[in-house]
């Protein structure tokens, strides 16, 4: 059996879509479903409580993360594999049934993620090599990425971008925005590490399952849609700028840095605060040009 574990904040929509392309699922596939809400506002549990009564809801008292939100439901999941989704996804087609058809015939694997796609079928890129601090540069948002897409840096690190077939390929780590894993490994390694409160905690999972010698790959074929960052406006949201990048040090502070006095500590630092202030500086003026033109509108409309 799988367990599919979401984790939702005030993504009632979002989740209600997720939630019945999951149930229009076609095949014998047998599943639970395991929302864990981090205590949303917007009736999400609500609607769930109405609209699908089956699913097994735990409501949080408190927001406490992606990771611990999902350790929550790993904790609770009867399966013998575990599917992290976000909220924000869409599963087409048996994308689902197609990751557990691997699992099932390469026991050497321990997680499979689909092709993340954006609702015009692009590749989101989520497929990757493990980052190095050289990605403060070259990662799949940066400035330099956007700038020289082609660059060898970028390239080495979002493999799926680079690979265009349609045959499972290996990957070092894969979003937890649909993370399907062994539920024995996760037994094996550990939780995700909850001082990750988001972000970059599906890379440190990724990274001590292949200490253990287990393989990720990516399953091409099987599709799910992801309208990323919109069930949290994580691009116009200062907290989540800052989360993002605290979860970045997090993790080359865990697997890279081994020195907190060393020059390379210092230089991931600097670099990740110059980051984090551009994006910040960015967010505020794009929050006041939206705000003018708000208030424009108003004023001709009075």
């Amino acid at each position: 059996m799988l367990s599919v574990i979401i984790v939702n904040h005030n993504a009632k929509n979002f989740l209600r879509q997720c939630l019945t392309s999951l149930y229009g699922l076609e095949g014998s596939l047998s599943f639970e479903i395991i929302v864990v809400d981090n205590k949303s506002h917007d009736e999400s549990c609500a609607m769930i409580r109405q609209d699908h009564p089956q699913v097994h809801l735990i409501e949080n008292r408190e927001n406490v993360g992606f990771a611990k939100g999902n350790n929550i439901g790993i904790k609770g999941a009867q399966g013998e594999y575990v599917l992290l989704l976000n909220s924000d996804t869409k599963v087409v087609n048996n994308a689902i049934e197609k990751l557990v058809e691997f699992l099932d015939s390469h026991p050497d694997v321990a997680v499979v993620t689909s092709r993340l796609v954006y609702p015009n079928m692009t590749d989101q890129g989520v497929a990757r090599m493990f980052p190095t601090p050289m990605n403060a540069l070259f990662g799949r948002r940066s400035l330099l990425t956007r700038l020289f897409p082609n660059n060898k840096y970028s390239k080495r690190y979002m493999i799926s971008h680079r690979n265009h077939s349609e045959e499972p390929f290996e990957v070092d780590w894969v979003s937890g925005a649909c993370l399907m894993v062994r539920k024995k490994v996760i037994e094996d390694v550990g939780l995700l590490d909850e001082r990750f409160f988001m972000y970059w905690e599906d890379a440190d999972l990724c990274f001590r399952i292949k200490q253990k010698n287990w393989k990720i790959y990516c399953i091409p074929e099987a599709i799910v849609i992801h309208f990323e960052g919109k069930s949290s406006q994580e691009q116009k949201n200062s907290r989540m700028i800052i989360e993002f990048n605290k979860s970045v040090y997090r993790y080359y502070r865990k697997h890279h840095i081994k020195n907190l006095f060393g020059l390379k500590n210092l230089a991931v630092v600097l670099g990740l605060t110059a980051r984090t202030l551009m994006l910040l500086l960015v967010n505020l003026c794009r929050s006041i040009i939206i705000g003018n033109k708000k208030g424009v509108i108003t004023h001709e409309s009075t």
